[in-house]
């Protein structure tokens, strides 16, 4: 097994116990109470609008007081924190009837003429549920949910309740070590020891993929503090069970204090979208797209848009005519075995390289279990944004040096870079990106096959339009060869293993055809001088192999 605690860092002789206390699950802390002296308040109500939104602002805050703050805008809508049956905080929006229970727990409403009490109605309920953030400013602004300890550039915040900083909502209180000023030696040592502890038993192609590990957990535990996009973290594999999915849930569970769940990938380009999309209008803070299979178009426009630019991104709501813009911090992670990473996607990506002879099961090199390594890394999850802090402290002390430039292309991300990039390299870490040049060089296979599927069908079928069917029919003849023994070259080297099958036994369909012609629709692959082209005609849909045309033909 590869040593990544190297000769300055042992986490054995550390006594990361004795450093930190006993390791063990946090319980949850409660909110204080109110103070006694949050007594109702009478407010009026009049003819006029205006009258009754001023009472209901002052009604709300007066609720918040006494019950503990919990009523929020949030996307301009009022809504509720809340805990379900099993204690789980959860966002709830208002409806007409619970904002009146509201408006009238902590509020005596009177005339504001006559100053006599009175009964405060449903539809006033309604008009006070449609109004703007403007019109009650004492409600502020909720930007979701946190169950972890929070880092910002404030400092740590462990305390659960409305962050005013960031507009989260802690749910969950931690006991954090205090991080100096400026950490000593040992302070450092006892960092880097706990990710070694953490991540020791993975089986990294070399220490380069180990720092990168540490590197995405910085980023998930720095992600507020980052303006714009982060690169996707890719954790590839070269058998399946090495642990890819494990080393996601790790370092997600001890950057965020729960255990992301991952996202299926799949085949299809539409549905890929769709769980993206579904990912990005809920704002979720880590996103694993597992166990992509060679040749999966795992990155499609919109997870491009998202990691790049701005990182500022505007969907359509499924089932919906509504947009919804989002710009929340989010950090994108892939796992799979051999991942191609294509010529547009390897400049947005950071790799961690597994390699075992065979599958973790069988080799079982781990004394953890899934399990129990899970359950490590969500009871250390308080030290580890400790460590975090530690790492950030001393970069500051030293006057946030810029890193060196590494051996890749991260323009894209200055302001990550400098910030993660900057705290790895202060701290003592001096391998990390070192494979980011090879990955943004080399040939990949995405590049490789697709160029071969093109100059195939430039060579069988010419630059003049053709049908599906053209191609269906090629198909076909490759797979009667096949199934006779004859031949196994053709564009059937690169199509999956069902189209494969459906050619051999004669019952591939135009659609199927279609679909997969689809994903190399006006994609240029790199060394490519053509690329697919699809031409809508009178009589139908067709498809065209055209030249590139030069940057320098542009000019």
């Amino acid at each position: 097994m590869q040593n990544i605690a190297n000769d300055t860092i042992n986490a054995e002789d550390l006594r990361l116990e004795d450093f930190f206390g006993p390791v063990s699950n946090v319980d949850p802390v409660e909110l204080p109470p109110p103070p006694e002296s949050s007594l109702p308040i009478t407010v009026s109500v009049g003819p006029s609008s205006r009258t009754l939104l001023e009472s209901a602002n002052a009604a709300i805050l007066a609720y918040n007081r006494r019950n503990g703050e919990s009523v929020f805008f949030q996307d301009s809508s009022l809504v509720e924190v809340i805990k379900d049956s099993s204690g789980t905080p959860l966002i709830r929006e208002l409806t007409a009837d619970r904002l009146l229970s509201i408006l009238t727990r902590n509020a005596y409403w009177v005339d504001y003429q006559t100053d006599k009490d009175v009964k405060l109605s449903l539809p006033q309920a309604r008009m006070v549920l449609t109004s703007t953030p403007a019109e009650l400013p004492a409600v502020r602004n909720l930007s979701g949910l946190y169950t972890g300890v929070l880092f910002t550039e404030s400092g740590i915040s462990a305390e659960p309740g409305y962050h005013e900083e960031t507009g989260l909502y802690l749910t969950n209180g931690y006991a954090v070590p205090q991080v100096p000023d400026v950490p000593s030696a040992e302070d450092i040592s006892a960092a880097r020891a706990l990710f070694a502890d953490l991540f020791g038993e993975f089986r990294f192609a070399s220490p380069v993929d180990f720092e990168n590990t540490v590197l995405a957990v910085l980023t998930l535990i720095f992600r507020r503090m980052i303006s714009g996009p982060v690169p996707i973290w890719v954790v590839d594999k070269n058998v399946s069970g090495a642990g890819g999915t494990l080393l996601c849930q790790t370092a997600g569970t001890a950057a965020l204090g729960v255990v992301p769940q991952p996202n299926r990938t799949t085949a299809s380009s539409e549905e890929m979208e769709k769980q993206i999309t579904s990912a990005i209008v809920h704002g979720r803070p880590f996103v694993i797209l597992d166990n992509a299979s060679r040749g999966t178009n795992w990155a499609p426009d919109i997870l491009l848009t998202a990691t790049s630019g701005t990182g500022h991104v505007e969907v359509r709501q499924l089932g919906s005519y509504n947009t919804a813009s989002c710009d929340k911090p989010m950090t994108f992670a892939v796992n799979g075995i051999n991942l191609d990473c294509r010529a547009d996607v390897s400049r947005r990506v950071y790799k961690t390289r597994l390699s075992t002879a065979r599958a973790l099961a069988d080799e079982a090199p781990f004394t953890r279990s899934k399990s129990e390594l899970l359950a490590f890394a969500e009871a250390v999850h308080p030290q580890v944004v400790w460590a975090a802090g530690v790492f950030y402290a001393v970069w500051k002390a030293a006057g946030c040096p810029k890193p060196d430039l590494c051996s890749g292309n991260v323009s894209e991300y200055d302001a990550w870079y400098r910030l993660c990039g900057g705290c790895m390299a202060a701290n003592g870490y001096s391998l990390f990106l070192s494979n980011l040049h090879e990955l943004q060089t080399e040939e990949n296979g995405f590049d490789e096959d697709g160029r071969a599927v093109i100059d195939l069908l430039f060579a069988r079928l010419g630059a003049e339009p053709f049908s599906v069917k053209a191609v269906q029919k090629i198909l076909i003849t490759e797979g009667d060869a096949r199934r006779r023994g004859e031949g196994f070259d053709g564009l059937l080297n690169y199509a999956s293993e069902r189209i494969v099958m459906q050619a051999m036994s004669g019952a591939l369909t135009t659609q199927a055809v279609g679909l997969w012609l689809r994903e190399y629709v006006d994609v240029k692959f790199a060394g490519c001088r053509r690329y697919l082209k699809k031409v809508r005609f009178q009589d139908g849909v067709k498809y065209q192999i055209c030249e590139v045309v030069s940057q320098s033909k542009l000019v």
